[in-house]
């Protein structure tokens, strides 16, 4: 499986929140600073309750020299130093600091001499990590705007380009670099346009003579992240090449030339929320202090600590602001009923790092041992398996589970919440009787979802037909009462076989879905008006029992469920809707633009199959087989071979039984060919 470069999750609406409001200040009474702001230890608290410390002066010293300071962000008396559970098993410390009133700070400079020792020596005081800035080659700038909503790296880029140029310059001193990446999303032409002119007048700054680049990116997420952001280097020496944010360098110039430690970060307050903003605030400031500011939060929303497809949801009384935050997000989270895994293969086509994200779900549900082959470690919780995935299944948070060691037991019974029952912790759980909780509630990324979700394309193909059904009844007015019992005996003896087949099997209850009364609907308009009603049930019934549920239900089945009912009882009537192919093709463009089937996979069957037999354009079935047949949830491959095979291979099959004198039975036939053919790659 290859790797995908991204795709476009953004929307302008979005961004038009805070994209010109210009950063404003932001002073809490009160801060809680965690001294975990390194990623690899925590630092040792040097002050005590009750202690006095200004604004700057060093609370927390690493225990690594490749890790940084933690400092006070505003002036006040220690008022208590204590743990929160940040995650099961894990403490993390943090000092609380009561606000009073001080005058100006005078602040020092960290560096003297401008030289690479003193740069690193400086560097560590600042608040930034020195192993973020060891000796490289190329120093990468990520300046791209990665999750949607956040415009806070936006406006650090239009407001103070100097100092993230300048900043980077004293970077690439410090890691020795020879080359300068700034990496900007495409799109920001003003954000483009301004880093290149300080480019142009800050590139000679301190003797510099390593070349500054701006990159600009196509906007597909996740570039933004560290790793995916190499690939767009264009140097071959990639493994040499250290990636840094422009917050950090900003923070450097700051630190450098001011004398200022990171003490202030700027975040994108925004979504459901009355005054959405860009703030400059100090670290550790609260959460919900924030919300307050920005005109509080909304009933039935979620705080998000982060963006809507990486952040945490969070409680935010006990949520505080650190160097990596971004922003804080308040949304109203998509209502996604999750269901059984429909095998689409979606989440394989997106993962940028080439997983089986379904695959290693699967395992890890059925308590399982991950083997090295599923790569599990390379994954970098983007959240795009989840965002795409039409049954709404927990992949990214499956998958965090699996990376941080933990296995599902094997005796678990769905539904029943017993002590122990979810995970089993590789690591020892002592003293979690004294930990505070950190989060009183949680939801795992990602918050947002892409539409196409089973529910959306079964209302939205439903929908589609509602025209060709009003047709068929204009069309038949000495028929209409006959031809409204054809479809209430479709829809009723699919659902309710569906019905009954879960509740006595317990195969969990999907009946609500919308596939069994789209089946019937669309099975029910393949059959000619004359058809006996007897036929109508017993092919819905067959449809759902054969050709679905006997195999697991929707995603599982070797061939489509209409198609099994249409063969089976159907073959010698003519489709009543067959005439009607204006309201097919409505059908058919309702389907695509709605974005419930891509474009690509119809006009290939169709392109091939009218040049070849144009007469075709004028058939209803050839529109539906377009819109239901080529791309559909029931029967979908899991690779994109398979799914590209999926319309040419209908095509080709199309002609070959139009040749032996199938009629227009030859797209039924066709499509249960090629759903047989993919079947078997399938279950791979």
């Amino acid at each position: 499986m290859g790797k995908n470069p991204g795709i476009n999750v953004y929307e302008a609406s979005w961004e038009k929140l805070t994209r010109d409001k210009a950063f404003e200040g932001y002073m809490p009474e009160e801060v809680c600073i965690s001294l975990l702001q390194n990623e690899n230890s925590i630092c040792r608290p040097m002050v005590l309750p009750g202690e006095y410390v200004s604004r700057g002066q060093v609370i927390g010293e690493p225990v690594c020299e490749t890790d940084a300071c933690v400092h006070s962000s505003i002036a006040g008396y220690v008022k208590e130093i204590y743990h929160y559970q940040r995650a099961p098993g894990v403490l993390e410390p943090y000092v609380k600091i009561s606000k009073v009133a001080e005058s100006c700070p005078q602040w020092h400079h960290f560096a003297l001499n401008l030289n690479r020792d003193a740069v690193l020596q400086a560097i560590r005081q600042i608040g930034i990590s020195p192993g973020r800035l060891s000796k490289v080659r190329i120093l990468v700038v990520n300046g791209f705007a990665n999750e949607p909503y956040i415009t806070s790296g936006y406006r650090l880029i239009m407001e103070s380009p100097g100092k993230i140029v300048i900043g980077a310059i004293l970077g690439a001193m410090a890691a020795e670099a020879e080359t300068i990446y700034i990496c900007i999303n495409e799109d920001a032409f003003d954000a483009v346009a301004r880093i290149k002119r300080a480019v142009q007048k800050y590139e000679k700054n301190e003797g510099n003579r390593c070349p500054i680049c701006v990159l600009p990116m196509k906007r597909h997420y996740p570039k933004g992240n560290d790793q995916m952001i190499l690939r767009e280097i264009p140097e071959k020496a990639k493994d040499s090449a250290a990636v840094v944010t422009i917050a950090e360098m900003a923070a450097l110039y700051d630190g450098i030339y001011d004398g200022e430690p990171w003490t202030k970060v700027g975040i994108t307050v925004s979504g459901e929320i009355p005054h959405p903003k860009n703030l400059w605030v100090p670290v550790g400031t609260n959460v919900e202090d924030i919300i307050n500011y920005c005109g509080g939060k909304p009933k039935g929303t979620v705080l998000i600590h982060g963006g809507p497809l990486g952040g945490q949801a969070v409680n935010g009384k006990n949520t505080w602001i650190t160097r990596q935050t971004t922003g804080i997000l308040v949304l109203r989270l998509p209502n996604i009923p999750m269901t059984a895994c429909v095998h689409c293969g979606m989440c394989r086509d997106v993962c940028p790092q080439g997983l089986r994200p379904d695959q290693i779900e699967r395992k890890y549900l059925a308590g399982g041992d991950i083997s090295d082959s599923d790569k599990v470690p390379a994954c970098i919780h983007c959240g795009l398996c989840s965002y795409v995935c039409p049954a709404g299944r927990r992949l990214t948070e499956y998958i965090g589970q699996v990376k941080k060691g933990r296995m599902r037991k094997k005796d678990m019974e769905f539904g029943k919440k017993k002590k122990g029952d979810y995970i089993e912790l590789s690591r020892e759980q002592i003293k979690m009787k004294k930990m505070k909780t950190l989060e009183q509630k949680s939801q795992s990324a990602p918050h947002i979802h892409r539409r196409g979700t089973i529910y959306d394309v079964m209302r939205h193909s439903i929908f589609s037909l509602l025209p060709l059904i009003g047709a068929a009844f204009y069309m038949n007015p000495g028929n209409r009462i006959y031809l409204a019992a054809m479809l209430m005996v479709g829809v009723l003896s699919g659902w309710l076989s569906e019905y009954f087949w879960q509740s006595i099997f317990r195969k969990g209850f999907s009946a609500c879905d919308g596939s069994a009364v789209f089946t019937g609907l669309l099975l029910t308009l393949l059959f000619s008006i004359d058809t006996p009603l007897w036929k109508i049930s017993l092919a819905a019934v067959t449809a759902i029992i054969l050709g679905k549920q006997i195999f697991g239900g929707i995603g599982y089945s070797p061939i489509h469920p209409v198609i099994v009912g249409k063969i089976v009882f159907g073959l010698s009537s003519v489709p009543l809707i067959e005439p009607l192919w204006p309201f097919a093709l409505f059908a058919l463009l309702w389907m695509i633009l709605t974005k419930m089937v891509p474009v690509v996979y119809p006009a290939i069957f169709l392109g091939i199959v009218s040049l070849v037999m144009p007469e075709w354009l004028m058939s209803g079935c050839f529109y539906l087989g377009g819109a239901f047949f080529v791309w559909s949830y029931e029967t979908m491959s899991p690779f994109r071979l398979g799914k590209w095979l999926m319309p040419v291979g209908m095509a080709l099959f199309t002609l070959l039984f139009q040749k032996m004198g199938a009629g227009i039975n030859s797209i039924f036939f066709s499509v249960a060919c090629m759903n047989l053919c993919i079947s078997d790659v399938k279950r791979i």
